[in-house]
């Protein structure tokens, strides 16, 4: 992540991908976490289309992380 910014209340993050790296048009992005309370992390998930994203371009594509401290929270409170 190089870098994160605010646009219409909307967060928008900027990454840099290695050079050579190709990255389809429909590939999606998401914000996971390692193990159950560790550091987050974005992980793309590669699309089946033939076309590329441009350098500079975007991933249009997003995926919602998950909360975990509410999933558990529902759990231990018996409201899932």
């Amino acid at each position: 992540v190089t870098r994160i910014a605010l646009a219409d209340y909307q967060a928008r993050v900027f990454i840099a991908v290695r050079q050579g790296v190709k990255l389809q048009e429909d590939s999606i992005a998401s914000i996971k976490t390692k193990g159950l309370i560790g550091e987050k992390y974005i992980r793309i998930n590669p699309g089946g289309s033939d076309k590329i994203i441009p350098p500079n371009g975007k991933i249009r594509e997003v995926e919602p992380p998950v909360d975990f401290e509410e999933l558990l929270s529902k759990y231990i409170f018996g409201k899932v």
